[in-house]
């Protein structure tokens, strides 16, 4: 069964770029959002398998949204998409024990960790 996804991103270009990518290799992109805010109410309202947040957005940052799905659901599957490769900022994801995809990204390695 396909991995339900919901994609995360201030930029409409890439929202629209990884949906589409996503999709074609079999991963059902149930909903997209621009920022933090709506990334909590896309999480309660489809309750996806794993949830692709950028990190620097308005409304919300994705740290915003991630600990609010986690007092949501503790076990919800975030993987974070930023180009802030920072070590403060992995120190953060890594006690979230949230993986961190860098971008540019591949999109091969997308899939592999949306899999895994």
């Amino acid at each position: 069964m396909p991995k339900s996804v919901i994609v995360i991103d201030d930029d409409e270009d890439t929202v629209r770029l990884f949906s589409e990518f996503l999709q074609e290799h079999g991963v059902n992109v149930v909903g997209s959002g621009f920022d933090g805010i709506s990334a909590v109410k896309l999480f309660q309202e489809t309750k996806p398998d794993v949830i692709l947040i950028d990190l620097n957005m308005p409304n919300g940052s994705g740290f915003y949204a991630i600990k609010k799905i986690q007092e949501i659901n503790p076990n919800a599957r975030i993987i974070a998409v930023s180009a802030d490769g920072s070590y403060s900022t992995e120190e953060k994801l890594d006690k979230l024990n949230i993986p961190l995809i860098q971008k540019p990204f591949k999109m091969d390695q997308v899939i592999s960790t949306i899999e895994s």
